[in-house]
């Protein structure tokens, strides 16, 4: 395989760091032949850091038209998932898509039809339903170890002075008050569509899809624009009620909770902390 970055902030470098270790341990053939990414500053500092030699473009037909490439890494800002996507099937490339799909439904359908009218392999990075945690627990439930599912709870909860607000991105203008994930029109949404989609998505490998909702958000983060208080009550195909909790807040530390708890009939599993 041969494949790119397009994109070189700090999520494409938590799947260089991934990639890299597994090309150690396997000695799989994998190789980094291109970055991409609008800025140059970007692209010279992922690849000084990861000591690669790859070829740096900023336009993706650019890279696939002077390299080998057969599949791209795309981690960029919501709102640019359509057309970096779109742009790479046209090039005839693979695509792993940094979750979410998209940042609106007719965005996320548009992906989806063009995909699907492609020979190209498709996947979006959602990782949460591949955490070991994640998988004993689908092999408990499925040994009935505690009963009838009752209920099940899910609650994330982040502070925006954390790593991933300070370093979203390395343009030299950028500072934390206009980093894209306080965008609304860059993000399209809040906590719920971003971090909150690693737990929302457990709750669906468990039970099933999604029947029916309720919700409620509130804004109690300054800087961002979509909701940073996101409450909602799920109800499953299968009957199953589960409750999600996602909170952003500037400073607040918070204490320690479990991620995931699910309450059966004769007993309870709890992920974390």
């Amino acid at each position: 395989m041969k494949f790119a970055f397009v994109g070189c902030g700090r999520i494409a470098s938590v799947h260089a760091e991934s990639i890299i270790k597994y090309v150690l341990e396997t000695n799989n053939m994998i190789e980094i032949v291109a970055l991409i990414d609008t800025s140059l500053l970007n692209a010279e500092k992922f690849k000084k850091s990861f000591k690669l030699s790859c070829k740096i473009f900023t336009q993706l037909e650019e890279a696939a038209h002077e390299t080998a490439l057969d599949t791209v890494i795309i981690s960029v800002p919501h709102y640019l998932h359509e057309e970096l996507a779109t742009r790479a099937f046209s090039q005839k490339l693979n695509v792993l898509l940094e979750k979410p799909l998209a940042h609106t439904l007719d965005s996320a359908q548009r992906i989806l039809e063009r995909s699907r009218s492609s020979d190209q392999v498709f996947m979006i990075a959602e990782n949460s339903q591949y955490w070991p945690e994640i998988l004993k627990v689908k092999d408990l439930l499925s040994e009935g170890i505690i009963g009838e599912i009752v209920t099940a709870k899910a609650s994330f909860r982040q502070a925006a002075d954390k790593d991933i607000f300070n370093s979203y991105s390395v343009l030299q203008d950028d500072t934390p008050t206009k980093a894209w994930r306080y965008s609304l029109a860059a993000t399209g949404g809040g906590i719920t569509i971003d971090g909150g989609a690693h737990w929302i998505r457990p709750l669906r490998f468990w039970f099933g899809e999604i029947r029916e909702l309720f919700s409620k958000f509130s804004y109690p983060h300054p800087l961002m624009e979509g909701e940073s208080l996101s409450q909602a009550i799920f109800t499953f195909d299968n009957s199953i009620t589960a409750i999600f909790e996602g909170i952003l807040t500037e400073k607040t530390m918070f204490s320690k909770d479990y991620p995931f708890r699910i309450t059966g009939t004769s007993g309870e599993v709890m992920v974390g902390p």
